[in-house]
């Protein structure tokens, strides 16, 4: 397939437009430095041509390949350079352009370096959100284990008398309440991951940006260390107070 280049040419004492017939080599969803798009109600958009293209485009305003203007030079370093050898590197072409005063360097971490801090300034206020969030259950759980334990005071006494174990008694309750919020934090993980990433969907459908889902395991890591945590200590002191009493008393504890 082939379209249609329309090229004006500013020149004295009339702006001459030329149309040339070009055939691509390839259609770019985006590039870096450059405006593309698939959407058809982006009607501008640039077109990266040879500089023999260029030059013939130009319509005899351009005498050479030679007097192709340049206005942006963009430069790929290694994957693996270190931030010093990049500071070298802008440093030897800062000494080789000491005379163009109207050329710069533009440094793509002046940019980054402050996106960087407002992302972890984010992450820094969603882990102590989580961590807030854990303590609110956490002090319901407290209270719905009080009233799961003493609900089973018949149960209990009856594992103690046939010789089931305070150790196994704490643990039982302990994994009880370490599934009741593992679980529940989990499901909420799940939500959260299913919108955050239809959302990051969206964000790259309408900004046309290469925008990664990264997944959140800082607050992965929270929520299953305070899991471990809270169950232990919502658990630890209704299934104390029942367990240490004779098993007599046990069978007697009425709610």
């Amino acid at each position: 397939s082939h379209f249609v280049l329309n090229s004006d040419i500013q020149s004295s004492p009339f702006d001459i437009v030329q149309k040339f017939r070009l055939k691509p080599l390839a259609f770019m969803n985006s590039s870096p430095g450059f405006v593309f798009s698939p959407f058809p109600a982006v009607t501008s958009q640039d077109a990266i041509v040879s500089f023999t293209s260029f030059l013939r485009i130009s319509g005899g305003t351009l005498n050479s390949v030679e007097d192709v203007p340049l206005k942006k030079l963009l430069i790929r370093t290694a994957d693996d350079i270190t931030d010093n050898q990049l500071n070298q590197l802008i440093s030897q072409i800062n000494g080789a352009l000491v005379d163009q005063k109207e050329l710069n360097i533009w440094d793509y971490r002046d940019k980054v370096k402050p996106i960087n801090s407002a992302t972890n300034v984010v992450g820094y206020f969603f882990n102590f959100t989580t961590v807030i969030a854990m303590l609110v259950s956490f002090f319901s759980l407290m209270s719905s284990m009080y009233t799961n334990i003493y609900e089973q005071t018949k149960e209990i006494g009856v594992l103690r008398a046939i010789g089931v174990q305070r150790s196994w008694m704490y643990r039982i309750y302990i994994y009880e309440a370490f599934l009741l919020v593992f679980s529940s934090s989990m499901l909420g993980i799940i939500i959260g991951i299913v919108v955050g990433y239809t959302m990051t969907i969206q964000r790259v459908l309408f900004t046309q940006l290469p925008i990664p889902f990264e997944f959140p395991w800082s607050i992965m890591l929270i929520v299953l260390g305070a899991s471990v945590i809270f169950a232990m200590l919502a658990s630890f002191a209704p299934v104390r107070q029942i367990i240490n009493k004779p098993v007599v008393s046990i069978m007697r504890i009425v709610i």
